[in-house]
């Protein structure tokens, strides 16, 4: 499947909406619980305000809303709502020419046996840390599945929560690691107190590129970390949730705007004021990669349209997640008048502009626990407008 755009154009030369989204507590709410200034601008054409998941009517209470907004930054609601309500706010602004996220779309019709899965619960069940294996009779798991631990009493056993099956080893046993794949490392075997109910899972390829997800069952749109829970490489729809056969599941996620399959990643007018540096990317913009090896391209120019001042650079790159002293950088070409050369930072620690030399524009990579971090410096003495692709990604 290609790039579909929210918009519903398709294609580089067509006018795509820029999707803004920001979350709100009733409680950051102003003059008693009724305004809200959201974190993102809106317009106020094509604004869509969710309480709790559930989408709100725009206009008036005499009109039957429940909502009226102002200008491009205030929400304000017609009946008081809770310190605890939970405000979303998602919007598509017109003035960007180019949308900078696609929508990847996953469906899935529930089956007859999917439809079972919250229904049961299977108490008295038992757990063998050494092994990390889940003893219970007649279980009727199979590898992959996905059990949410209800209840678990033993200290430092097995806590509440989500696990996959990683194997089978037979019809009273299965060995468990985290759901996204992780061996357990709890301290202390569980006797007969563990009780768990098998929950819904659908892996989503690419999940880990994404800004953000929502899941909708025959299109109501369900809540993240109440209906329903993201984890690496998967979502998992809360046991509370009942599940019909034929029943639609759509996972509708946000990534960068580069085609997913051809492994780039692209960003443009990225504004550096001088003396301060800039992140490109990280590992946390690919899929779950923690050595990376790209090409990058990088071009700049003076932030003043009449200035000619610019530097265009291709830099080879292999980074290594928590190994600064693995992370490399190779300066294959490079051309302009901003500067001397595009300075290549060598530093094993997070760095600062003041890393590069005045008077010029850097890159640098550094590494942590965390993750790798590839960022942009400028000490041109005046503000530039970047932009960069990184292509040929091996993770």
């Amino acid at each position: 499947m290609g790039i579909k755009y929210i918009s519903g154009f398709r294609g580089l030369d067509h006018a795509k909406q820029h999707l803004r989204r920001s979350v709100h507590l009733g409680s950051a709410l102003t003059s008693g619980y009724t305004v809200l200034n959201p974190a993102e601008a809106f317009d106020q054409q094509a604004c869509f305000v969710y309480m709790n998941g559930a989408l709100l009517k725009e206009g008036t209470a005499g009109a039957g809303g429940d909502y009226v907004l102002t200008g491009s930054n205030t929400v304000t609601f017609n009946v008081a709502v809770a310190t605890t309500d939970a405000i979303e706010v998602i919007s598509y602004a017109f003035q960007n020419p180019t949308l900078p996220h696609t929508m990847t779309e996953v469906d899935h019709t529930v089956t007859s046996a999917n439809a079972t899965y919250h229904s049961t619960s299977f108490a008295s069940c038992s757990y063998t840390t050494a092994t990390d294996t889940l003893t219970k009779s007649s279980h009727g798991l199979a590898v992959d599945d996905v059990i949410d631990v209800t209840v678990s009493s033993t200290a430092t056993s097995i806590t509440v929560g989500r696990y996959r099956v990683l194997t089978v080893t037979s019809s009273s046993a299965v060995v468990l690691t985290t759901v996204d794949g992780t061996a357990l490392a709890f301290d202390a075997d569980g006797s007969s107190n563990i009780t768990f109910i098998r929950v819904f899972n659908k892996k989503i390829p690419l999940l880990t590129q994404t800004n953000h997800v929502m899941l909708f069952l025959n299109g109501m749109h369900l809540v993240k970390d109440t209906d329903y829970y993201v984890d690496e490489q998967s979502v998992t729809i809360d046991s509370t949730v009942n599940l019909l056969e034929d029943a639609v599941i759509a996972v509708r996620h946000f990534g960068s705007f580069a085609a997913q399959v051809e492994n780039e990643i692209h960003r443009n007018a990225i504004t550096i004021a001088d003396e301060t540096h800039n992140l490109l990317l990280s590992n946390t913009d690919l899929t779950g990669n923690t050595t990376a090896v790209f090409h990058l391209w990088v071009s700049l120019r003076h932030s003043t349209a009449t200035n000619d001042a610019y530097r265009c650079s291709h830099v080879l790159v292999r980074a290594e997640k928590g190994q600064a002293s693995d992370c490399y950088l190779h300066r294959a070409a490079d051309a302009g008048n901003i500067g001397t050369d595009l300075q290549i930072v060598e530093t094993g620690n997070y760095s600062v502009y003041s890393n590069v030399s005045d008077g010029n524009v850097g890159i640098g990579i550094t590494a942590d626990a965390n993750g790798w971090y590839v960022y942009l410096s400028n000490r041109s003495s005046h503000s530039i407008v970047a932009g960069f692709k990184a292509m040929a990604i091996t993770n």
